[in-house]
């Protein structure tokens, strides 16, 4: 029986190093889809920016999920922390962070944990107790491994369903498209407004730029607010960075 299964994973690049964290999730979703399930999207989470913390510009960890037999877990952790051992950057502290849903002992204590690690510094040594009391597999990689402060974090923040970015762009067929138009062509999951209410099907969306969506309840959401023409506008990249 398939079971949900969370991964995510943090620092292991460091600046100018041609393959960012979000490259290497990529990476073993990939490697996922094709010998055992597809993938969802995959998630940036924000984490506090601290000059006490050793981050590479952004201090962001990657997530998603899939639906597998837990009999594939083993495979699935050998090969991300090969990948990740062997691709992440010289300095990078890369962690590694796997868990099936069903096997987390108390869900809010990671998700509260995720939340704190937005606003405090929290150190690795809580980390790695808070996901062995969890049942939680996190694991240090490279150097000194401070990246499964991330990986827990993001794992927190990606169970909550409504934190984050999703990763990459899309450009959209043309500029102007009805909500409905964006549906059928699976362009996100849903097209809510500011106050994240549905949009109707019938409204008219203008892209400013590349399609960028973020997460809300669980899903890959594009956001837009509505002008004085009646027009719904897509939101720009530096006010979806709340996100």
């Amino acid at each position: 029986m398939k079971q949900t299964l969370y991964l995510c994973i943090d620092d292991t690049d460091e600046l100018g190093y041609p393959k960012s964290t979000g490259m290497l999730a990529e990476m073993i979703a990939n490697y996922i889809s094709q010998h055992f399930a597809p993938c969802t999207f995959i998630g940036r989470h924000q984490l506090l920016l601290d000059e006490r913390i050793d981050y590479t510009s952004h201090n962001s960890s990657m997530s998603f999920s899939t639906q597998v037999e837990k009999s594939a877990l083993p495979d699935i952790i050998r090969f991300a922390e090969d990948l990740l051992l062997k691709e992440s950057a010289p300095s990078a502290e890369a962690g590694f962070c796997a868990v099936f849903e069903d096997e987390i002992k108390n869900v809010q204590q990671i998700i509260q944990f995720g939340l704190r690690a937005k606003n405090e510094v929290i150190e690795k040594a809580e980390a790695l107790a808070v996901a062995e009391k969890n049942h939680i597999y996190l694991k240090p990689l490279t150097n000194e491994g401070r990246g499964v402060i991330g990986a827990l974090a993001g794992l927190g923040l990606r169970l909550t369903g409504e934190d984050g970015r999703v990763k990459g762009k899309a450009k959209p067929p043309k500029p102007l498209m009805s909500v409905a138009e964006i549906l059928d062509a699976k362009l996100c999951d849903r097209v809510l407004d500011e106050d994240f209410n549905p949009i109707d099907r019938t409204a008219m969306v203008q892209f400013k730029d590349k399609i960028k969506l973020v997460i809300k309840h669980h899903q890959a959401v594009l956001l837009a607010k509505q002008n004085d023409d009646g027009i719904f506008m897509t939101f720009d990249i530096d006010t979806l960075r709340a996100f």
